[in-house]
This record gives C-alpha cells, sequence and structure tokens, in this order.
C-alpha cells in the first residue's frame, strides 16, 4: 500500500513539473491551435493559406501572392477594416502595417 502511495505522490511531482514548465496560453497570435486539414505546420498552397487567414478571423481575402521566401501577402477585412496580412512559412498570421 505505500508503494502505491509513493508511485502516485511521484508520479503527481512530475506532472506537476511538467505543467510548470509549459508557456501561458494567454497571448495575441493569430494561429490557430491546429493548422487546418493539408496544413500540416506550413503554409504550401493558395487554398491552405487561405485557411489559415479565415481561421484567424480574417474575410474578403484578395491579392493573395507568395513571396520567394516562402511567406504569403494579401489583402483582407477585420472588424470592416482592409487591412494587409502576411503568411510566413510556418503558417503565422500577422497583420502588416
Amino acid at each position: 500500500m505505500k508503494l502505491i502511495l509513493i508511485a502516485a505522490a511521484a508520479l503527481v511531482a512530475s506532472v506537476s513539473v511538467a505543467a510548470a514548465q509549459m508557456p501561458p496560453t494567454t497571448g495575441t497570435s493569430t494561429t490557430p491551435a491546429a493548422p487546418p486539414a493539408g496544413m500540416p505546420g506550413t503554409a504550401e498552397s493558395e487554398s491552405s493559406v487561405r485557411t489559415q487567414i479565415e481561421a484567424s478571423g480574417y474575410k474578403q481575402i484578395r491579392d493573395l501572392t507568395r513571396n520567394a521566401d516562402g511567406s504569403w501577402r494579401a489583402k483582407a477585412t477585420k472588424n470592416d477594416v482592409e487591412v494587409a496580412v502576411s503568411v510566413d512559412s510556418t503558417g503565422n498570421v500577422t497583420q502588416v502595417q
């Protein structure tokens, strides 16, 4: 019985240490928690990039073009305001000034 209690205490302690090492979940990233289907963390095709931008809250995506470095640029609407957006090669969506 004591062995089971010791093992359980060790398990709880190791889980607590692992949880303490995880980054905080709050932030301003616009990248969805999981990339859309067909986009395993990279921005490869125009359709996957459109899906990634839409999943980040943008609408009316137009003028989508791929840059030489593998990133993408487009114009889109968010909160009824037209903005420029960029999608890097890992799928992160950023509003461009």
